[in-house]
């Protein structure tokens, strides 16, 4: 008997520990003015934050990093999991992926990258840049009949740093600091809390309809 139970506590207590903990602080850099109807993505990996998105900014840290060889799949990933997230048939806010709109690995000057936004008729952007990822290891110790049993895991965990930009002025209106941790999956786990965090924040700030 007790070999038998010990075990199956010990999967119960795995899999409690791989559920997902996700938290997002926002600030309203600028009161929402209005609802911001078509978004355009914008994936960085870059350490730097974002005052405004100027020639000095994009040339510093955004160009040559949106559509590099390097990250290219987790940009995709992330990019179809914000969709995903979004795509709903009484949403009323259109996402643009930039990935459909800039060609990989090609350079594209700050006029250039203007421009092709401003084709899109969306009027924000939704910059999304990773900032830490780490592993953190945890120990569960399970008694049972005097019998003792200790499962160790290893989670990832990682924090994003998310900006609303408008079109218009080229600054953000709209920041979030999330950290999604406690995860067993991989970053397909991470991607979809965050963008479920995002939406259900740019919704209630009001900065984005609500749609349902």
């Amino acid at each position: 008997m007790t070999k038998t139970v010990l075990p199956l506590l010990a999967l119960c207590l795995l899999l409690l520990s791989g559920c997902a903990v996700t938290s997002t602080s926002t600030a309203k850099v600028k009161k929402p003015q209005k609802q911001y109807v078509g978004l355009m993505t914008l994936v960085v990996s870059a350490t730097a934050e974002i005052s405004q998105l100027d020639s000095i900014t994009y040339e510093q840290h955004i160009r040559g990093k949106f559509n590099n060889l390097e990250n290219e799949k987790y940009r995709r990933h992330l990019e179809k999991t914000l969709v995903r997230n979004l795509d709903h048939p009484s949403a009323q806010t259109r996402l643009v992926k930039s990935s459909e709109v800039f060609d990989l690995n090609t350079d594209i000057g700050y006029s250039e990258f203007l421009q092709k936004v401003r084709a899109t008729g969306v009027d924000g952007i939704l910059f999304v840049k990773q900032g830490n990822y780490w592993y953190s290891t945890n120990y569960s110790t399970v008694h049972f009949e005097h019998v003792s049993s200790t499962t160790a895991s290893s989670q990832p965990s990682t924090s994003y740093h998310t900006y609303l930009i408008d079109v218009n002025s080229m600054q953000p209106v709209w920041y979030a600091n999330s950290l999604v941790e406690g995860i067993s999956a991989g970053y397909d786990t991470l991607n979809n809390h965050l963008a479920r965090s995002i939406f259900r924040k740019l919704r209630k700030d009001k900065y984005i309809l609500a749609g349902y």
